[in-house]
């Protein structure tokens, strides 16, 4: 074979060489992609384990109940309305974030009225009960940030001043809804298969009413394939799925949102509306379009609307937002 000169190399030489690197290339970039990928979940499930380590530790103080912000009790006598944690209601002809974070993040969930401060606020973000612990300095606001989404930490000079996220982008997490009676409340009396923080789900907003139905009207199931819960799960992770952490302290990775007692739909309100069991855990309702409330507190009327069972559910896990 022609050589270019007498120290070269052959030209086909060349060509098989860079051949060789692009075709390694090709290999190694989707390889090292599913590794960033891996690697951002596993960041992800650290800032959840972090958080529910750190509840454990915060309960142990505080009556066994993990972080929740003063709220009025009395709001869930027969004729009260509960806790106004959906963003509907109170805009004031402004902009409310989903789920109201944000909405007057400087002014503390006391109370409602001057002369009974200790009776709690009506009206509370459920992301405060998150915030609490940023306040408390065991986290930091970046702690609250998936790798994976697009949400951005807020930096805050005096974290004290506030009780709140700054917006709904600044926090990538949702939580069990704190508000309601105490059986459905985060607490480590519960069932240790509840899970009480997750990504944030796809009901934030009050537009998606959800249908849990393929194409061909046949309801989702456990059995689906993975590839029909994509729009259901959380959209942290692209609709792969969700890091969710339990009362027992475990963090894991959900390919579907069926992941609480008895495959417990944990983005939805628990409902009689899909008939008999299972359907009732694995679908249920968004929040924003529940047939109870008008603002549900988890398990809210799953089990009928007698007094004996309408107020209490521990059953029924409610990430939101």
């Amino acid at each position: 074979m022609k050589r270019l000169d007498s120290r070269g190399v052959a030209l086909v030489d060349v060509v098989a060489c860079a051949a060789f690197v692009l075709v390694a290339a090709g290999i190694a970039a989707p390889a090292l992609s599913r590794l960033r990928v891996a690697s951002k979940t596993t960041r992800c499930q650290e800032n959840l384990k972090h958080f529910v380590t750190t509840s454990k530790i915060y309960a142990n103080d505080n009556g066994e109940l993990w972080p929740i912000p003063p709220s009025s009790q009395s709001a869930y006598a027969p004729d009260g309305n509960g806790i106004d944690y959906l963003a509907d209601s109170r805009n004031y002809d402004m902009p409310v974030e989903p789920g109201d974070v944000g909405y007057d993040r400087e002014t503390e969930t006391t109370s409602d009225d001057a002369y009974f401060e200790t009776i709690g606020s009506s009206s509370a973000s459920t992301t405060r009960a998150l915030w609490m612990l940023v306040r408390s300095g065991d986290m930091y606001p970046e702690d609250f940030i998936c790798p994976s989404s697009r949400d951005v930490a807020i930096y805050e000079y005096d974290v004290d001043a506030y009780y709140d996220f700054a917006t709904y982008r600044n926090v990538s997490y949702g939580y069990q809804v704190p508000f309601g009676p105490r059986g459905a409340r985060p607490t480590e009396g519960a069932d240790p298969r509840n899970v009480y923080i997750a990504d944030k789900g796809p009901f934030y907003l009050d537009t998606f009413e959800p249908t849990f139905e393929t194409l061909r009207g046949e309801p989702l199931t456990p059995a689906s394939p993975r590839w029909r819960w994509r729009r259901y799960n959380s959209p942290n992770h692209w609709g792969t799925g969700q890091n969710v952490g339990y009362a027992d302290g475990s963090v894991t990775f959900a390919q579907t949102p069926l992941a609480g007692v008895q495959g417990d739909n944990i983005y939805s309100l628990m409902t009689d509306a899909w008939d008999d069991a299972p359907f009732n855990w694995i679908h249920g309702e968004s929040p924003h379009y529940a047939t109870v409330g008008p603002n549900p507190f988890p398990g809210e009327g799953a089990f009928g609307l007698e007094p004996s069972t309408y107020y209490y559910s521990s059953t029924d896990s409610l990430i939101y937002p």
